[in-house]
């Protein structure tokens, strides 16, 4: 079985290391990747779309706080292009405001966490990931995702208004 793919969408550098380094302390099996900004994850995403048979990941950490377009808006873009069955989504963030992870909700998000506060926590939270990932018995080819491109309407019309 392919390992599945997580990929972090996160500006900041010292917290996707820190992502990074939980993970592989967590006993999580996943390969991470990990993007700067939304138009990096777009490109990232789009070029998935553009290689005959490739996956989506299993799993994208967001954060909203990016700079340019914000994860809020890359979010809706994500979620127009794939819906919730071909893609999980979890909102990691610093923001704490309700009417946030309201607006995330209304996206079809798997899970909304504000950033740990210390690096014992991230690795507890990011042991739980492992729920979003496919099971060891779940073949590659379950898993396949029709990749298309960003900013086309799902098919399958999973976007929620």
């Amino acid at each position: 079985m392919a390992i599945p793919e997580i990929l972090l969408i996160e500006d900041r550098q010292d917290d996707r290391e820190l992502f990074a380094a939980a993970l592989l302390v967590s006993g999580v099996r996943a390969r991470l990747t990990c993007a700067a900004d939304a138009i990096e994850a777009v490109v990232r995403l789009n070029r998935l779309g553009a290689v005959n048979g490739s996956t989506l990941p299993a799993l994208i950490v967001l954060d909203l706080g990016l700079p340019g377009l914000k994860g809020q808006t890359l979010l809706q873009v994500i979620r127009t292009a794939y819906g919730p069955r071909e893609v999980a989504i979890i909102v990691l963030t610093g923001s704490q405001r309700p009417a946030d992870k309201d607006i995330c909700s209304t996206w079809a998000i798997s899970d909304y966490m504000v950033k740990p506060q210390n690096y014992a926590d991230l690795v507890g939270w990011v042991r739980t990931l492992g729920r979003f990932l496919p099971s060891e018995d779940e073949s590659h080819d379950a898993r396949r995702r029709t990749a298309t491109s960003l900013g086309e309407p799902s098919p399958q019309g999973d976007r929620k208004p």
